[in-house]
């Protein structure tokens, strides 16, 4: 696919809430790559976003996984020095609610600072944050340019934006170099370990929130 099919601001966010939806469903499945039911789930949500037939799931969804967390960092895991951090900070423009709320330590809150998340996690990190944080920033980066009317306008033509649309990754690394949060890749980390000790494969269960096939069928 062309990056000049995706140059309005809609299909770029599409795109990428679509590679989120198949690597959250390939991390679900514990996955070792993406295969082919991963690809499709990306394809007809893709076509789905733009032709108004899908759409993103509810930012609902996101807080009952709150709920279900640990009281620790998203970001790293830790469970020290917690705070409140806006995932879109609100001196750019994000929401000063619940939606954009999450646990962060304060050495990823104070380094995060108000810098655009996917530019923060590249500089600092490499690769991609946890995927549920992703997830919530995209639903909420769709619903701000919708509100605007500028889901229609060429992305590099967005001035002033919440959001640093250069930032949004084209493509995904592979889903072993994912993960959904800390906690879920603790989780993973630790099956793992059990079936090596006990020579059985790894538990193959849900490993996520398991809204990626949810959204699809939205």
């Amino acid at each position: 696919m062309a990056k000049s099919e995706r140059s309005t601001v809609g299909e770029r966010l599409y795109w990428c809430y679509a590679n989120q939806a198949m690597a959250e469903m390939a991390t679900t499945d514990r996955a070792e790559a993406y295969g082919r039911l991963h690809y499709m789930v990306r394809a007809r949500l893709y076509k789905g976003l733009r032709t108004g037939s899908m759409s993103a799931g509810s930012l609902m969804r996101d807080q009952a996984v709150r709920m279900k967390l640990p009281q620790e960092c998203v970001y790293c895991g830790s469970v020290q020095f917690l705070s409140i951090d806006h995932i879109v900070p609100v001196n750019r423009g994000g929401d000063d609610g619940g939606d954009n709320a999450i646990w962060a330590c304060r050495r990823c809150n104070s380094s995060k600072s108000d810098r655009d998340l996917f530019e923060w996690w590249s500089a600092t990190r490499g690769g991609l944050p946890p995927l549920f944080v992703v997830r919530i920033y995209m639903k909420q980066a769709l619903r701000y340019f919708e509100n605007r009317g500028l889901l229609g306008q060429d992305w590099r033509t967005v001035e002033g934006s919440a959001y640093d649309l250069a930032m949004l990754p084209e493509s995904f690394p592979g889903p072993r170099e994912l993960t959904f949060t800390p906690h879920h890749a603790r989780k993973r980390r630790a099956a793992e370990t059990e079936a090596e000790s006990t020579g059985e494969g790894p538990d193959a269960g849900p490993a996520a929130g398991g809204e990626a096939a949810g959204t699809a069928a939205e």
